[in-house]
């Protein structure tokens, strides 16, 4: 038999060599171009944007695409999102138009836009966006709603947001839209419901401090304090150190008058958030209802001077200075406290008192004027106002302000000192009515 001749289905082994060689040669022959990837630097891109090295990641940015001619879209993603974090959001939106460009059928892309335009303030824009972005996408996206939900929320369209949020904590545990959704009910005075809303979400996320701290807060602003009380030390069961938690449980043992209890708590959170306005406003009236005036208003400064434009601070401020006796310098804070919060009766009842120390009667009516308007049946407005209506001489006026207070004195119980301010004043009243009534009469007669 040849040497050549195959034998069991076996190649010689020189043949496989010769073999070999010439598919060798072919694929020298047949070598590949070299065209460089236009994503091929994508990898270097990412690790510089995660480091948050963001300087670098724009030169590279900046280059790759001059290379592709503008055609790499990670490249142009990420350069939207580095400019919306800098604050460009006009330039992020350019960017994201330019990545949706590349691929269209990128639902990131367009969700980019819709949230760049939504930043914008074009919010039905954004709206066209959000709903061409859940139609691209295959499955349910629960950001989709949410961002949603916010864009009707800016264009007061409260069913639509309602709704919005609804379907988007139907699609995930992410606290994010039940804390929109309970926030609305709260705005909208739905108290129940923002408190089915929290505990549906602590069924999911029992860990979720956020959610259980807001959850503590409806139960405190609807009065149930023993509730709130109960749901704050379950937090700090789990989570001693949690100052959010902290703040809220020391007021409340603050209104308790447990004032010592209070401080030492507020001790504890000041560790952690020692730039808090409310805190040092909380401590601040602790030593105010110790008797400390300095130190209550050493704290109440150190608060206004980290929020100037928060309510509470500078009208506690101006509360404690006008019991210390220094009703110009309280003038000046309760002036700060109403420009804070324009509809809240306090800070307009203060200065009305601060005005009436100052001698001026005029400027101290018109902000009592404007706390009753606020609060017409606030049976302390009523008495200062009547008061000060009397010193301007208006008997008639300050008799209907206190015909008014009798009124809800028979619905409601009023403390026993503005019931003996009042029935001292009624006297006033009837002897200065009755004077000018017999004035007149003379004047009649002659």
């Amino acid at each position: 038999m040849s040497n050549d001749s195959l034998g069991n289905g076996d190649i010689p082994t020189h043949h496989l060599v010769q073999h070999v060689k010439n598919i060798r040669s072919n694929d020298k022959s047949k070598k590949a171009p070299d065209i460089a990837a236009i994503e091929n630097k994508n990898w270097l891109l990412h690790r510089h944007f995660t480091r948050h090295e963001y300087k670098l990641s724009k030169n590279l940015i900046d280059k790759e695409l001059v290379n592709s001619h503008g055609h790499n879209e990670y490249a142009n993603y990420l350069k939207g999102i580095i400019l919306r974090r800098e604050g460009k959001v006009q330039e992020s939106l350019d960017a994201f138009q330019n990545s949706y460009n590349v691929n269209p059928t990128n639902v990131n892309n367009v969700k980019q836009i819709a949230k760049s335009l939504f930043l914008l303030g074009s919010h039905k824009r954004a709206i066209d966006a959000y709903l061409e972005a859940e139609k691209m996408s295959n499955i349910p996206d629960w950001e989709i709603h949410h961002s949603l939900g916010e864009c009707y929320l800016k264009l007061n369209q409260i069913y639509d947001a309602e709704c919005q949020f609804k379907k988007s904590t139907e699609l995930t545990k992410n606290s994010l839209p039940y804390l929109s959704l309970g926030s609305l009910y709260k705005s909208n005075d739905k108290i129940n419901e923002a408190i089915q809303v929290y505990e549906n979400s602590l069924k999911g996320s029992p860990d979720n401090l956020e959610i259980a701290e807001e959850l503590g807060l409806v139960y405190l602003e609807n009065g149930d304090v023993h509730e709130a009380f109960q749901q704050f030390g379950t937090i700090l069961a789990h989570s001693p150190g949690c100052a959010r938690i902290i703040l809220p449980l020391a007021f409340i043992i603050q209104n308790n008058d447990e004032y010592d209890v209070a401080l030492s708590k507020y001790k504890s959170a000041a560790q952690t958030i020692s730039e808090s306005s409310s805190l040092w406003n909380n401590i601040g009236m602790c030593f105010f209802d110790k008797k400390k005036f300095v130190a209550a208003i050493s704290c109440l400064k150190r608060a206004h001077y980290l929020n100037p434009m928060a309510l509470f601070p500078a009208c506690n401020l101006g509360k404690v200075l006008l019991t210390t006796g220094q009703p110009a310098s309280a003038a000046i804070y309760l002036c700060a406290a109403i420009a804070a919060a324009p509809k809240n009766p306090m800070p307009y009842l203060l200065l009305g008192l601060a005005l009436k120390k100052l001698d001026d009667l005029e400027g101290a009516e018109k902000a009592l004027s404007k706390s009753h308007s606020l609060t017409p049946q606030d049976p302390l407005v009523l008495i200062n106002y009547a008061v000060i209506l009397y010193e301007v001489e208006k008997y008639k006026d300050a008799r209907d302000i206190l015909s008014a207070l009798q009124d809800i004195t028979t619905i409601i119980n009023v403390e026993t000192e503005i019931v003996q301010v009042a029935k001292n004043l009624s006297r006033k009243l009837d002897d200065k009515l009755n004077y000018e009534e017999n004035r007149i009469l003379i004047e009649d007669e002659v």
